[in-house]
C-alpha cells in the first residue's frame, strides 16, 4: 500500500516537472490562442470518454472483485466483454470525430491560419483516445495484484517519451500545434505494449477470448457505470464547456488565458486523485471480504490531506512569484490577472484534498446513482449561470471561475461528505469531523507559513525552490502533528525506520 503511494507521488512529481518545462515552452512558441485550442482538444476528447465510461469506469472494480472471490471464469468474462465493447466504442468515436472535423469551423471560433493545424491536432487526439481505452483496461492486472507502483513507473517513462518527442519535433521542424498530439500518441503506443508485457509478467488467471463476450455482463457494467458517465458529463460541463463558452462569447485568446490559469490547479487536483486512488485496491479488497471500511477510509483521508495540503498552501502563497518566473514573457498585468484566477480556482483543490477518498466510496460500494445525479445537477446549474452571465451580464473570466468554485465547494461540502457515510451504513455526520479538521489544519498551515513569505525575497528559481522547501517542510511538520494521532504517528515513523 505505502509502496504504491510512495511511487505514485514520486512519479507524479516527475511528470509535473516535465510538464513544468514544456508548458511555458509551448505557450511561448505557439501563443495563447493555440494553447487554448490544445486545452479545448483535450476537453472535446472527454466527450468520447463520457460514452466509454459507461463500462470502463467500473470494469476494474468488477473484474478485481470477481477475481478476489476466486471466480476466475466470471472475471475473464467481464474482461473479454469490456475489450469487445471498446472495439465498438472506437468505431463509433471514429465516425463522430470525422463528422466533427469536417464541420469544425461551424462549431467553434478558429482562425483560417490555424484551421488545418487544429484539425490535425484533434484528429490525432481522437486516435489516441481509442488506444487509451485499452490502456486503462489492461492496467487491471496490476490493480488486482495491488502493484500499482509498476503502472506509476510505466507512466513516468511514458511522460518522458512524450516530453522528448515534443522537444524533438519543435526543435527539428517549424512549430505546429499537432506536434503535442503526435507526442501523446507515441507515448500511448508505448503504454499499450508495456501493458501487454506487464500482463504477461503477472500471469494471472485472466484471459481474453471473444467467445467469452456476454451482453449481460456489459449490461451489468453499464447499469453501474452509467452514473460514472453522468459524472464525467458533469466534469466536462464544468471544465470543457467553460472553455467553449469563453471561446464563443469572449475570444479564443481569453480561452487560452483561462486554460493557462487552470493548468497548475488541474495538476494539483490530478495529484490529489492519484494519491487517493492508490488506496483503492486495498479498499476494494476489504469490501470484497465484507470487512468494515470506516477506519481505513479515515486513514486514507488523513494521508491524502497530509501529502497534499502543505503543497497547496505553499503554492497559493507563492503563486504570484511562480507565474512571474514561469512566464517571464508575460506582462506584470497579465501575471496579476492569472494569479487572481489561480487563487479562485485553488479553493476547490483545498476542498478536494480534504475529502477525495470519500468520493471513491461511491465506486467501491457500487452506489453511484445519487452522487451522479447531484453532480450533474450542480454542473448544469454552473453551466446555465455561466451562459446567462455571458449572454446578459458581461461575465468575464473571474466570474466564470467563481461560479465553478462555488458549485464544486457546495457539492462536496453539502453532499459528498454525508453521502459517503450513508454508503457505508454509517451516520451522515461520520466523516465531517475529519473533513473539518483537515480544512482547519490547512488554515493553520497557511497562517504559520504566510508571515515567513513576507520575510523572504524571491527573484530567481533557486530562491523560489528554497522558499518552497522551507515553507512546505514547515507545513508538513505542522500537518504531521495535527492530522495524525499519536498511534498513527508512531506507526508512520516505525515504517520509515524499517525502510532505512
Amino acid at each position: 500500500m505505502y509502496l504504491n503511494l510512495l511511487t505514485t507521488i514520486i512519479v507524479f512529481a516527475l511528470q509535473t516537472a516535465i510538464n513544468f518545462f514544456l508548458t511555458p515552452y509551448i505557450l511561448r512558441v505557439l501563443g495563447d490562442e493555440a494553447y487554448g485550442f490544445l486545452a479545448l482538444a483535450n476537453s472535446l476528447v472527454n466527450y468520447g470518454f463520457i460514452l466509454t465510461l459507461v463500462i470502463n469506469s467500473v470494469a476494474s472494480r468488477f473484474i478485481a472483485s470477481s477475481y478476489h472471490k476466486g471466480n476466475f471464469a466470471r472475471a475473464s468474462k467481464f474482461y473479454s466483454s469490456v475489450i469487445v465493447a471498446n472495439l465498438i466504442f472506437s468505431l463509433i468515436v471514429a465516425l463522430v470525430s470525422f463528422v466533427f472535423l469536417v464541420k469544425i469551423q461551424s462549431i467553434i471560433n478558429i482562425s483560417q491560419a490555424l484551421l488545418s493545424d487544429v484539425r490535425a491536432t484533434m484528429a490525432i487526439y481522437f486516435i489516441n483516445f481509442s488506444i487509451g481505452l485499452f490502456n486503462a483496461l489492461f492496467s487491471v492486472h496490476a490493480f488486482i495484484k495491488n502493484q500499482m507502483y509498476l503502472i506509476s513507473i510505466r507512466n513516468a517513462i511514458s511522460t518522458a517519451i512524450y516530453a522528448g518527442c515534443v522537444l524533438g519535433l519543435f526543435w527539428a521542424f517549424e512549430a505546429m500545434i499537432y506536434y503535442t498530439a503526435i507526442a501523446a500518441l507515441i507515448s500511448s503506443i508505448f503504454v499499450f505494449f508495456s501493458a501487454l508485457f506487464l500482463n504477461h509478467k503477472f500471469g494471472l488467471n485472466l484471459h481474453f477470448n471473444s467467445k467469452l463476450f456476454r451482453t449481460k455482463f456489459v449490461y451489468v457494467l453499464a447499469r453501474s457505470g452509467l452514473f460514472n458517465s453522468l459524472n464525467m458529463l458533469s466534469q466536462v460541463l464544468i471544465s470543457g464547456a467553460s472553455l467553449l463558452l469563453v471561446n464563443i462569447f469572449i475570444s479564443a485568446s481569453s480561452m487560452g488565458i483561462l486554460a493557462l490559469s487552470r493548468s497548475v490547479t488541474m495538476i494539483i487536483e490530478s495529484f490529489v486523485v492519484t494519491t487517493a486512488v492508490a488506496w483503492n485496491p486495498r479498499l476494494v479488497a476489504l469490501h470484497a471480504g465484507a470487512k468494515p471500511l470506516k477506519d481505513e477510509v479515515i486513514l486514507a483521508i488523513k494521508s491524502v490531506s497530509f501529502v497534499s495540503l502543505p503543497l497547496i498552501a505553499t503554492f497559493g502563497i507563492l503563486a504570484d512569484e511562480f507565474y512571474t518566473l514561469w512566464l517571464p514573457f508575460k506582462s506584470k498585468e497579465e501575471i496579476e490577472f492569472i494569479y487572481e484566477l489561480v487563487l479562485i480556482s485553488l479553493v476547490p483543490s483545498i476542498i478536494f484534498a480534504s475529502s477525495r477518498p470519500l468520493i471513491s466510496i461511491n465506486l467501491i460500494t457500487d452506489k453511484l446513482k445519487k452522487p451522479a445525479l447531484v453532480t450533474l445537477f450542480m454542473a448544469v446549474c454552473v453551466f446555465c449561470i455561466q451562459l446567462i452571465g455571458l449572454s446578459f451580464f458581461e461575465f468575464g473570466l473571474k466570474e466564470i471561475a467563481i461560479v465553478i468554485t462555488i458549485g464544486i465547494t457546495l457539492k462536496i461540502s453539502l453532499f459528498d461528505i454525508a453521502n459517503a457515510g450513508a454508503n457505508l451504513g454509517l451516520k451522515l455526520s461520520t466523516f465531517y469531523p475529519i473533513y473539518i479538521k483537515c480544512l482547519a489544519v490547512f488554515a493553520l498551515i497557511t497562517g504559520i507559513i504566510y508571515p515567513i513569505s513576507n520575510m523572504l525575497s524571491v527573484t530567481n528559481w533557486l530562491e523560489f525552490l528554497l522558499c518552497c522547501t522551507l515553507m512546505s517542510g514547515l507545513g508538513y511538520l505542522v500537518g504531521f502533528v495535527m492530522i495524525f494521532n499519536l498511534a498513527q504517528r508512531a506507526i508512520f515513523i516505525a515504517k520509515i525506520r524499517g525502510r532505512f
